[in-house]
Parts: structure tokens; sequence; C-alpha cells
């Protein structure tokens, strides 16, 4: 009797040009398609070789969706460790909401007693609000996605801040009050003392916690990943995990190079793991990866974005680092991808400005990427395509949101640009900003831009976008990314048909990785 197992009476959209639909497949022992077909010649073969054979019975089944943009650590702790606070939470009731977190706010963990807490913004904030009950205990709330922090007195103290005479530096961004002393309210560079002073979870913790965040990638139908902030403790935990086979994701981590407060630990280590990336390597884990963020974000009161000048250059006090070009140069000579954090139109010349140097002195390197892409001049958009340069589309949650549409322009998720450019397009949760991975809810405000007013288009192109262009984006296009034989068997079930343009409430119903089912919807 054979190990493999037949699936049959699907409706499945594979992804692969070649054959883009079909009805049944065959997967191996080991986790492989061997055979994509007809439900008459898979069944007749499942038959003659006696295999199991598993009744999709109508369900829409697709390669596993590809997260081109998540902080997957960073999130497992925040849902395990921080007090959830709304939104926008007032000075009135912070404390309250505060106090009533969803999640346990006190790093008990560590034997340590900061309090963590994330929102989004807090109104004309002033550390006084956390001094008046916690004199002693330091306390940060991360805010801003994730590009700002709220400090009292004691956080301040305790992470080195000069209160009264605090120096600007390039990139920081410090909120400060009439006499010109630092709030608690700051951004962007200006985080590097508090996050790398605020004390770490174990090993262990991590850990526990990564298997859990697992489980919710799983349940948002997501097979791989591009981890956008590793560090040594996600790698760690990912080789811990991977050793006792418990890893069900394949995984890519861009290792942060700048700047530090997103890695959340020292330049110098950070640097270190990317000359030592390779040590890491495992089945399931390729380090071939890097990260910058050279920008901010285009969100009030920061407005950190690096924007056109009329010179045609990036607003050089808004960027984090100025060595840009040097350190694609560097990683791009040792075919390592780099993705860069663009949301500004400057920021984003620049970057272009970079790999197209790069690309002139390396003809073959790898295919590097933008992150985000929220901010693109109409001149830079046939670039990407030119430079081979991976557009990636993230948040997700943000494409279609008030915030968004109060922009004023400044945040700009152009698919349809991009599709005229005839870029290669990538989406990404950006989980971490958000409070869930599921990208599906965010995609049905895309359709007509994908599709170009073509529902069915939109849909096969935004499914194509979740799956074979990230396999392709990080060079495993091969292995990843469509339902065809010879490669690995992720797949999932959805209760609509997304090839359609059915995102609209869609939700997953079972997660297989190399074959092996590793969420049910209950």
């Amino acid at each position: 009797m054979s190990s493999s197992i037949a699936y049959i009476n699907g409706n499945v959209f594979t992804v692969n040009d070649q054959q883009l639909r079909a009805e049944a497949f065959i997967v191996s022992e080991n986790g492989i398609f061997t055979a994509v077909g007809s439900t008459a010649k898979v069944a007749a073969k499942a038959k003659t070789e006696h295999m199991v054979i598993h009744d999709l019975r109508g369900q829409f089944i697709m390669p596993g969706i590809h997260d081109a943009h998540c902080h997957m650590l960073m999130s497992a702790i925040a849902m395990t460790s921080y007090a959830a606070l709304p939104g926008v939470v007032s000075n009135d009731n912070l404390i309250e909401e505060l106090k009533n977190g969803s999640c346990a706010c006190k790093y008990a963990h560590t034997n340590q007693d900061w309090i963590m807490g994330s929102g989004y913004a807090i109104p004309e904030y002033d550390r006084k609000v956390l001094d008046a009950e916690y004199p002693d205990t330091p306390v940060m709330i991360r805010g801003g996605a994730g590009h700002g922090v709220f400090l009292n007195t004691e956080a301040m103290k305790r992470s080195g801040y000069d209160i009264a005479a605090e120096p600007d530096g390039q990139g920081t961004c410090f909120l400060r009050d009439n006499r010109g002393h630092l709030t608690g309210e700051m951004a962007e560079n200006s985080l590097s003392k508090a996050i790398l002073a605020v004390p770490k979870a174990p090993a262990s913790h991590a850990k526990r916690v990564m298997k859990e965040a697992q489980k919710m990638l799983h349940a948002a139908g997501v097979t791989s990943i591009q981890e956008a902030s590793a560090n040594t403790a996600f790698l760690d935990v990912t080789r811990e995990l991977e050793q006792e086979q418990s890893l069900k994701l394949e995984i890519f981590p861009h290792i942060v190079y700048a700047p530090d407060w997103i890695g959340e630990e020292p330049t110098s280590s950070l640097h270190a793991l990317l000359d030592n990336a390779e040590k890491y390597r495992s089945k399931h884990v390729d380090t071939r990866f890097v990260k910058i963020i050279l920008d901010g974000v285009p969100l009030p009161p920061y407005y950190s974005h690096a924007a056109l000048q009329e010179d045609g250059r990036a607003q050089q006090h808004k960027l984090f680092i100025t060595n840009v070009h040097d350190a694609v140069q560097k990683y791009d000579e040792r075919g390592m991808t780099m993705k860069i954090h663009c949301t500004g139109q400057g920021a984003t010349r620049l970057t272009l400005d970079a790999f197209e140097a790069a690309r002139k002195r390396n003809p073959g390197g790898p295919r590097h990427e933008i992150a985000h892409c929220s901010g693109v001049h109409d001149d830079d958009y046939a670039r990407f395509r030119s430079l081979d340069v991976t557009a990636e589309m993230s948040p997700a949650f943000f494409f279609v949101h008030p915030v968004t549409e109060s922009s004023g322009g400044l945040m700009d998720w152009n698919f349809a640009k991009m599709a005229k450019a005839g870029a290669h397009v990538t989406i990404g949760s950006d989980w971490g900003a958000g409070a869930s991975p599921d990208i599906l809810p965010c995609l049905q405000g895309i359709i007509d831009q994908v599709g170009q007013g073509d529902k069915q288009l939109g849909g096969e192109r935004i499914c194509r976008m979740l799956t074979l262009a990230g396999a392709e984006a990080i060079g495993r296009e091969k292995e990843l990314g469509s339902i065809e034989a010879g490669k690995k068997a992720n797949f999932i079930a959805v209760s609509q048909d997304l090839s359609k343009g059915d995102f609209d409430g869609a939700k997953i119903l079972k997660t297989w990785f190399e074959g092996e089912m590793v969420y049910e919807f209950q």
C-alpha cells in the first residue's frame, strides 16, 4: 500500500500558469506534490497504488500564503507580555486602560519590574500622567505603528536619557515641552536607548510564544514568512524549534543591519550576526536576507518619512542611516537580499539609486526589495521592473483604511501603477504593527486596482502575489509557491474562491505544511 495521499474533487487554483486549474493532486509521504490533474486520473492512480483518498468535497484549494513582511517574535512577545491598549488612549483613562490591559502587563518572566503596553497614540502625552501612579516603576508603551514609544520618567532615567538636554541626532524624533524637556514620547532613532534598556524575555519564554505565533500564522493560512526584524534571539529560537522538529513554517529572516532599535540589540552584535548568518541556516530557515529601515512613517505627529526635496534628493535629516549605498553594495556582493523600509518618496528613490549602483557593479546579484512602497514618485514605478526590485506592499491592514484615506496622499499603496509598470509585487501583513497576521480581510478593497475592473483577474493576480510571487522574491520558486509536481505540499482550504476575487468574509478552513495538516477551523 502506498504511503501517498490522493486529494480529489477539489476546486484547485494551482498558481501554475501551465495548469492553472485542477481537481486533484497527490502528496507523497515526505510532503511533496507528485501529481496534479483531474479527479478521474488521480483517483485511478490512487486505486491502482492503494493510496488513501481524501475527498475535498469541492473546497477551494490554493498554495499556502507567503507573508512577505512579518514580525513574528515581536508579535509573539507583545501578545503574551504587553498590556493591550485601544488604538487611541486618552490621558484621562491611560492608567485605567494600562491596568486592565488584556495581556499580562508585568514582565514577570524577566525578574524585572518594567511594565509594558502597546497601543497606537496618546494625544498630547506627558510622562507625568504615568509618574503619578508609577513613580518608581519604569513604564513603556509602544505605539505609532511600532515606530514610537511613551515612557514615564523612571523608564527614561533607566534608559539613560537626559530629560532636560537630550540632543537630537540623525533620524531622531523627540517630543518636547515648552521648556525643551522630553515629554516621554519619542519615535524612530530616538528609541534606541529605551529599546536596548528594556529587559528581554528569556529563551524559554521566547520559544513558548513563538509556538503560539506559529499557530496563529497557520490559522491565517500562512506557510512561509519573511521575518522583517530578525535578531539573535529570533534565530536562536528558530534553531531550537528546528532541532526538535516543531518548526512548521518556511522562514526567511531578514537580519537587521540598522537601526539597532528594530533589531533590539546593539549594532555591533547585529553586524556580527550578519557575518555569521550561514551557521543559522537549516531545512526551514534560510538566512540570506538583510533588513534596513531607512525612514519612518507618514503618520501624525511624527511625519518621519523622508520625502523628496525640490532638488530630487531625499530629506537627509529624516534618514536613519546615511550609508545605504555602502550597505547595499556590501551585502549584494555576498548574494544577500536586502529589504529596505521606505515610506517617503525620497527614501524610495535613494534606495532605488543604491540598487541601481549595486547592479552596475554586480550584474548577476540577488533581487532586492523595497518594503511598504506607500510613497513612490510617478517617475520611479518603472524602475522596479528595470532593476528587478520587488515591490513588497505592506501593512495589508492599511491598504484601505480611514488613516490611509486621511493621510493626504502620503500613504498610497498603488497596485494599479505597480501593475502598469510590470513590477514584481508581493504582499505582507506587517504583523507586529497590527493585531493579527490574517491578510485576507484586507484584500477585497484592492480587487479593482489589481484587476483593472475585472474581479476574477484581480483575484487571480492577488492569489499569485500571496504565493508564487513571494517564492520568486526569495529565490525559492522551484520548491514553493504553487501546486505542481516536485514542489513542497504547502496548501490551504478556504471557504470562498479567492481566485474569483471573493475575499470578503473568506475564512481559512485548513492549512497543510509539507503534507501535514497543521490547522483546522473549529
